[in-house]
């Protein structure tokens, strides 16, 4: 009986296994099935081009909708300022804010719970030296004058960002040289613990011409924030005070490395180049004979440097474009190189530019920025020569008394002398 039952299984399994081969066999027999025919290109829709009317329209609410959101981060830029003021105030409160910053951006929005962040402010006791709250605090100061610059639209804010920055540039130097040079002030502080809780890339981000966001960079405070506001308020006088500051402060921050190698390279390498661009702010000034003479003095002492092939090029272009001003004749209009004469008393034209506004009678002009260095305002202008008074012209009051012809006034009459 089982021998039987596994027969017809048997004999089950292959009826199974031939009609599965039958089908496959016929399924493979079938003939292709024909492709149905190409959709039909479908016309392009009808451009609808905008008017000129429609154009300014769209304009002008993109202008509304640009003001709004500058307004907005005026606002906000604002109170941060209030608040980064306050907290820089001390080594104290920054180390403060530091905590509640790193609580919200690597506990609170990375999903940590109240208690990791507990145990782990547990650990963050303060320094003995103080170096660590120091850091923080300068970073903090400096965080202060960037989103400071960023929110600057008059002369006397950008003046007050540039004397932020003179007197933070001395804290930076004290700082180096209690530590020895070995701090850990750097990187970017809009990247920071602190510009990420007040998300801080999207009000100040990095503008043109806007300050550095490396609280220990020294030179680029000055090429970002310090040079450019002197120059563009023609304040000849503090530009050059304000680069030997540079040179000077950079030497000392170099001299606190404690490395006898590191001040050997800045003297051989970086030195050399400060002085010639603080002789280039010269001859740009319009100090040109003796700039002139000055940077081939330079290129000749330090001819060895990487960069003296590249001082040559400059000076010569410098030297072919003075030719060329002074081999033309004197025409109006502006000049066709590209150095500002400091001495002309009138601003260039932008021909481009719309015309300026009438001032109104009562309007009072703005106050002349201050000058952090305490140096002239102004570029001293080429002195013109003095009025010479007609020496024939008689005094404004009193009676008008005729001299006989050959009398020069105050000299006796004398009739025999023709």
């Amino acid at each position: 009986m089982r021998s039987r039952s596994l027969a017809l299984t048997s004999r089950a399994s292959l009826a199974a296994a031939a009609l599965t081969l039958g089908v496959v066999s016929s399924h493979a027999q079938l003939p292709p099935r024909a492709s149905g025919p190409a959709p039909a290109a479908q016309p392009a829709p009808t451009p609808k081009l905008l008017d000129e009317a429609a154009a300014a329209k769209l304009l002008a609410q993109l202008e509304d909708v640009s003001k709004t959101m500058e307004e907005k981060k005026y606002g906000y830029n604002s109170g941060i300022i209030r608040d980064l003021r306050d907290a820089g105030s001390s080594a104290d409160k920054a180390f403060n804010l530091w905590l509640d910053c790193t609580k919200v951006i690597e506990f609170d929005e990375a999903g940590r719970t109240a208690t990791e962040f507990s145990e782990w402010k547990r650990n963050q006791t303060k320094s003995t030296s103080n170096e660590r709250e120091s850091v923080l605090q300068m970073q903090v100061q400096w965080l202060t004058i960037v989103v400071m610059d960023a929110n600057a639209r008059t002369e006397s804010a950008r003046a007050e960002v540039v004397a932020a920055a003179v007197n933070y540039i001395d804290s930076v130097l004290a700082h180096l040289k209690k530590t020895d040079g070995k701090s850990n002030l750097g990187g970017d502080v809009v990247n920071s613990v602190f510009g990420r809780r007040y998300k801080l890339d999207i009000t100040v981000g990095r503008k043109e011409g806007g300050a550095t966001h490396n609280p220990g960079d020294i030179g680029g405070i000055y090429e970002t924030l310090v040079f450019p506001y002197y120059r563009r308020n023609k304040m000849a006088s503090s530009l050059m005070q304000a680069w030997t500051r540079r040179i000077s402060q950079e030497s000392e921050a170099a001299a606190t490395a404690g490395f006898r190698e590191a001040t050997e390279r800045f003297t051989a390498e970086r030195l050399p180049q400060l002085k010639w661009g603080q002789m280039r702010e010269m001859f740009s000034l319009g100090q040109q004979e003796s700039a002139g003479a000055s940077m081939l003095a330079h290129i000749k002492t330090n001819m060895a440097h990487r960069d003296a092939p590249q001082w040559i090029t400059e000076l010569r272009t410098l030297l072919a474009e003075q030719d060329t001003q002074t081999a033309k004749p004197a025409t109006k209009g502006p000049k066709s190189d590209d150095l500002t004469d400091p001495t002309d008393p009138t601003d260039p034209v932008d021909p481009t530019a719309a015309p300026a506004a009438t001032p109104k009678p009562d309007a009072t002009p703005e106050t002349p920025p201050e000058d952090p260095f305490g140096g002239t305002s102004e570029i001293p202008a080429t002195p013109s020569a003095p009025t010479v008074p007609d020496k024939t012209t008689p005094p404004a009051t009193g009676p008008v008394r005729q001299l006989p012809p050959g009398t020069r006034p105050g000299i006796p009459f004398n009739p025999r002398k023709p």
